[in-house]
């Protein structure tokens, strides 16, 4: 085991104090085996020491809202602590260890000896001063977001709302239009006795082609017959399911000369019909999309939830349609799949940031299969696309941040680093698996309990 002095020697923190000082730190500072998961500082404490780190890593925390934000890690030849000691406050955040780690700790009296040389004063600040600026930053960004998620969740309210009244009030207008259509059939009926006004029951599915050529064949028909505006009529009586003969069937009864307006008649019913079904889709959508970002955001619900992978896989693909469109998009979820215990958006954090990184790596026609499906204690989800891969040299860098090899202004080098801490923040793991034949993307998260539904 390495003695105190030797490991402080090592460190460029310490390695040109003068042998009195040194020893004057190390008579007063012991050596600490910590194992993960323990709380080295807590936030709201009073000061009494500060930590060297020799091996290991450490997390800070601070609470924010409800809600634990990591602010940094801490590696070996880190010093965490000296901040409160310095100004004789309380603690301002939690510092937890992450791994089994060897840490040097130096009580409050033998950090004043260490004030007094320079060097180590003017590496302090610097320390200090870059730490606050770091701390400042990202707590600015989580007030920012949380004002974000608050102005968000009052959106959605406010767009569910008129969507929700678009919707009733689609339902009303089809139900007038229909009664309306019935009023005028029974009206029309007076006109001969060989009339049958209701376009015809169950419509056929017809190919775009098929849909053109009866379009083009209806407009010249009503062409013909002096019917105004036929090439704006023709669409809607296509998608009611009526054709040039059963049109023809209908209107046999009629006077000719009623024959132009009894048809106009028709065609502009068949286009209310269809301007009412594209209001009720158009709305049922609105909400629709409502409902996915509130459940992809989390909006006004709290941090950690047991989660449906399933749904949000499902509805990240939604919000992400525009950049999978020139995509084939292949999903085999199960349908037992375990619960997760996780931040909701940040779990939606990893499928958006997975799915963005496939998109951008496959060419046009490409394929992404995602699948998800139960492991012993957890759930295992799979990212798989047909792009030409990832170079081993790159393979080994993605996870580090700021590395990217997209072009200048299109990647911060900051998406994969979020998906592995996320994956590591609730108990998972990550791994890649490439070639000239596409990457593939493993999640294994542990699950909480299993599905009951």
């Amino acid at each position: 085991m390495k003695s105190t002095a030797d490991i402080l020697k090592s460190l460029p923190y310490f390695s040109d104090l003068d042998d009195e000082l040194l020893e004057a730190v190390c008579e007063g500072s012991e050596q600490v085996n910590v194992p993960p998961e323990t709380t080295m500082i807590e936030e709201g404490t009073h000061s009494e020491e500060m930590y060297v780190i020799v091996e290991g890593e450490l997390r800070v925390e601070k609470q924010t809202g409800d809600k634990q934000v990591e602010l940094a890690r801490l590696k070996e030849g880190d010093v965490v602590g000296e901040i409160a000691l310095l100004d004789g406050a309380a603690r301002t955040a939690t510092v937890i260890s992450d791994t089994d780690s060897l840490l040097v700790k130096v009580p409050g009296d033998t950090f004043e000896k260490l004030l007094g040389d320079p060097r180590v004063v003017r590496r302090m600040f610097r320390t200090v001063t870059s730490r606050l600026r770091n701390i400042e930053e990202t707590l600015r960004h989580e007030e920012r977001m949380a004002a974000l998620g608050r102005m968000a969740a009052q959106l959605m309210h406010e767009l569910n709302n008129p969507a929700a009244a678009v919707g009733r009030t689609s339902q009303a207008l089809s139900e007038v239009s229909g009664a309306l259509g019935k009023q005028a059939v029974d009206l029309a009926s007076n006109l001969g006795d060989d009339l049958e006004l209701n376009p015809p029951d169950n419509p056929p599915e017809l190919s775009p082609l098929d849909r053109s050529e009866r379009e083009d064949g209806i407009a010249f028909w009503l062409e013909d017959l002096g019917v105004p505006d036929p090439w704006d009529l023709a669409p809607g009586l296509v998608v009611a399911g009526w054709t040039q003969e059963s049109l023809d069937r209908a209107t046999a009864g009629a006077p000719e000369s009623l024959k132009p307006g009894l048809v106009r008649w028709l065609g502009l019913r068949a286009s209310a019909d269809q301007l009412t079904d594209e209001l009720r889709i158009g709305a049922t959508r609105i909400s629709e999309l409502v409902r996915i970002v509130k459940e992809y955001s989390y909006l006004d619900q709290a941090p950690v939830q047991e989660l449906d992978v399933r749904t949000g896989i499902k509805d990240t693909l939604v919000l992400m349609k525009h950049k999978t469109k020139a995509h084939n998009v292949d999903t085999h979820l199960a349908d037992d799949l375990m619960l997760i215990e996780a931040p909701g958006r940040e779990l939606n954090q990893i499928w958006t940031n997975l799915i963005d990184n496939a998109a951008d790596a496959m060419e046009p026609g490409g394929t992404l299969t995602i699948s998800a499906r139960n492991s012993e204690d957890g759930v295992i989800v799979e990212f798989a696309d047909t792009g030409s891969g990832i170079p081993d040299h790159v393979a080994e860098k993605i996870f580090d941040p700021f590395f990217t090899t997209k072009e200048p202004g299109k990647g911060t080098g900051l998406g994969l680093h979020t998906v592995n801490t996320i994956v590591d923040r609730v108990g998972g793991k990550i791994s890649v698996d490439s070639s000239e034949h596409g990457t593939k993307f493993t999640v294994s998260l542990p699950a909480t309990t299993p599905r009951t539904t």
